[in-house]
Parts: structure tokens; C-alpha cells; sequence
């Protein structure tokens, strides 16, 4: 059955027509989650030597436990854009990280959201 919620429709199993015949059919799919790094180096090339640099400004220990989660970084040229999963995550890396990632991203503004 499917459930109304504040003007929201939610369909469920049972709403034929949400359903697809075969996986080709479908709108959505998931990618499996890939490191930071991996991620960078791919589709965005040109923010990958700042986020070597802050690998080595911050160690690759704690570059892995807080860095490679992230979602996702956008930079303009003043400011780098973290996107993190978590609420920890941000404020570890804004209490722990900012100064160094001004430095390797060469900006003058760090904003860390979290999704």
C-alpha cells in the first residue's frame, strides 16, 4: 500500500506502474562507492595535484580515515567546497584540516557541507 505524506506520494512494491521489466527499463541504478582519489583523478583532473598536496601536508594516515570518504569537491577561485556523508566528518575536517587545505588548494575559503 502505498502512503501519502505531507502532499507526497511514496510508491511501494505493490504500484505497478513503478515497476520495470528488465534492468535495461530502468532510470536508476548505484555505482559502487570509489575513494576520493580514485574519484578526482578521474572526473575532475585538474584538482588532483591539491588534493596530493594535502595528502602529504596531512599524512596519508589521516588523509584516508577523513579524506577519501567525501563526496564530492568543487573549487572556483577563492573557495574549495567540501561534501561530506557525515556531520562528524565536516567538523573533524574544519576542526582539524582547514589551514591545510587552504594551503593546497591555494584558497582563501574552506566551506565543508554535509549531506
Amino acid at each position: 500500500m502505498s502512503m501519502h505524506k505531507n502532499g507526497f506520494y511514496v510508491p511501494d512494491e505493490s504500484d505497478e506502474q513503478f515497476l520495470v521489466d528488465s534492468p535495461k527499463d530502468a532510470k536508476v541504478f548505484t555505482v559502487p562507492f570509489s575513494p576520493l582519489e580514485q574519484r578526482i583523478k578521474n572526473e575532475q583532473p585538474d584538482l588532483f595535484p591539491a588534493l596530493s598536496s594535502l595528502k602529504e601536508k596531512i599524512g596519508e594516515d589521516a588523509f584516508l580515515k577523513h579524506f577519501s570518504t567525501i563526496q564530492s569537491i568543487k573549487r572556483n577561485e577563492t573557495t574549495v567546497m567540501l561534501i561530506t556523508s557525515t556531520a562528524m566528518q565536516r567538523t573533524t575536517i574544519e576542526a582539524n584540516y582547514l589551514p591545510a587545505i587552504q594551503a593546497a588548494f591555494n584558497v582563501e575559503y574552506v566551506r565543508t557541507v554535509c549531506l
